[in-house]
């Protein structure tokens, strides 16, 4: 069968988008006539506009449609339903990647005309029945999990760097943003994100507060996150003072991308920036709680991805079981200031 074109489909989140980007990486070196086409929600959209591997982004808001269903919004739901099938009815697929594995995203691949289904092995919510084939995992982390469905294609060999590509904005923005900081070009700073969109991923606030006052007399610190995370950065704003810059809430997705572009380093939770720092290229520091760093975490030597080993481990929940948090309380500052010593040569 020849491949003229494949639609990848992967709606969600942050973090998995860019994951599943070595997927376009790889379909690009193994068929580089091939017409690439992404299937992805709003909010990750931004994530692939200048992805030099795909030649079409197609964005339908998952997160408004399962919004509209949890308010019982049945007409705006079914409104939107019908915008996506519209979006679709005219288009042919020689191959439908569904690298998403849910209930949803397997009604929407039926929807679509396609020559082959692909859908990973195991996938969850019977989303293995609208597929016509499965493929399995070439290993444990989620990057393996996700390249796995290349098999079925005859694809064998691999590219597993994540790919963000910024546009120029992006970076003249950064550069004006830390010019008005007065962070000089020359200058090197760390940028910290206390929080992330699961509560039990977050990492104490006065663990973050003394890791900073332990890095400020080498580094500037600029904070990043999204405005859910603004409280976090006023706490640590107050007590570490002029040392820090606090741009959290203060940036778009890619701008939020620029900053982590120009920094030393990388500190924060397992969420959306610690893979964006990755797949710019940029040393991190993570600390892991209830998901599994061996599944989630970065690849590669300048990544470390700290983590305590309880009974309770990897729960995979978003708010603590116990409502203590323990796993997070259990990675010490002086823990993650080892690790960034590691990663960008640093004494203390």
């Amino acid at each position: 069968m020849t491949i003229r074109s494949i639609l990848i489909i992967r709606l969600s989140s942050i973090g998995d988008v860019l994951h599943c980007t070595p997927v376009a990486r790889s379909l690009r070196q193994a068929y580089p006539e091939c017409r690439i086409t992404w299937l992805v929600g709003s909010v990750a959209a931004d994530l692939l506009t200048y992805n030099p591997h795909i030649d079409e982004v197609l964005v339908w808001s998952r997160e408004r449609f399962e919004k509209h269903l949890c308010k019982l919004e049945l007409r705006e739901a079914v409104r939107m339903w019908q915008d996506l099938k519209e979006l679709l009815a005219d288009r042919y697929f020689d191959v439908v990647l569904d690298i998403h594995g849910l209930f949803l995203t397997g009604m929407i691949t039926k929807q679509i005309q396609a020559g082959r289904k692909i859908g990973m092995r195991g996938a969850k919510e019977l989303n293995t029945l609208f597929m016509t084939e499965t493929a399995s995992s070439l290993g444990r982390h989620v990057t393996d999990k996700y390249l796995g469905v290349l098999q079925a294609i005859g694809i064998t060999e691999v590219d597993r760097r994540m790919q963000l590509t910024l546009g120029p904005a992006h970076g003249e923005f950064a550069a004006a943003y830390l010019r008005q900081a007065g962070i000089l070009p020359e200058e090197r700073f760390a940028v910290v994100v206390p929080g992330t969109t699961w509560p039990s991923k977050n990492w104490p606030v006065e663990f973050f507060i003394r890791t900073i006052q332990r890095l400020a007399p080498k580094y500037r610190i600029v904070l990043g996150g999204g405005k859910a995370e603004a409280p976090l950065g006023s706490e640590i704003e107050r007590a570490c003072g002029p040392s820090v810059i606090n741009a959290i809430g203060q940036t778009g997705l890619l701008d939020l991308a620029g900053l982590i572009q120009k920094a030393a380093v990388v500190i924060t939770g397992d969420t959306g920036p610690l893979h964006m720092a990755a797949a710019l290229d940029i040393p991190t520091v993570a600390i892991f709680g209830p998901t599994d760093p061996a599944f989630f975490a970065p690849l590669g030597e300048k990544h470390i991805a700290l983590t305590s080993r309880l009974a309770c481990s990897f729960c995979h929940k978003t708010r603590c079981p116990d409502g203590n948090n323990m796993c997070m309380y259990g990675v010490a500052p002086d823990e993650v200031l080892q690790a960034v010593s590691k990663v960008v040569d640093l004494k203390f």
